[in-house]
C-alpha cells in the first residue's frame, strides 16, 4: 500500500518563501536582460510559474507583485490643526 504525502503548512511557507526569492532574481535578471532576448523570455516564463504556483497556494495570483503606493483615505482620524501666532 502506498503512503500519500501531505504537505503541512510549514512546508508550505517554506516553499513561498523560496519562491519569493526566485521572483526577486528573475526581476533583478530582467533588469539587466535585452529586452525580447532568449534569456528575458525565460525568465518571464519563470515568473510566470511562480505566480501561477502562488496562486494555486494561496489564491492570489498577486502574491509576490510590488503593491501601488497609496495616498491616506478618509479612514483616518481627523487632524487637529494648531495655529502659530
Amino acid at each position: 500500500m502506498a503512503r500519500r504525502r501531505v504537505f503541512i503548512r510549514e512546508d508550505e511557507i517554506a516553499f513561498l518563501r523560496e519562491a519569493a526569492a526566485w521572483r526577486r532574481y528573475c526581476v533583478a535578471v530582467l533588469t539587466r536582460a535585452k529586452p525580447q532576448s532568449p534569456l528575458y523570455k525565460a525568465t518571464e516564463r519563470i515568473m510566470a510559474g511562480i505566480d501561477d504556483l502562488a496562486e494555486d497556494v494561496t489564491g492570489d495570483r498577486m502574491r509576490f507583485h510590488q503593491r501601488d503606493a497609496t495616498a491616506p483615505g478618509v479612514e483616518l482620524p481627523p487632524v487637529a490643526w494648531r495655529t502659530v501666532e
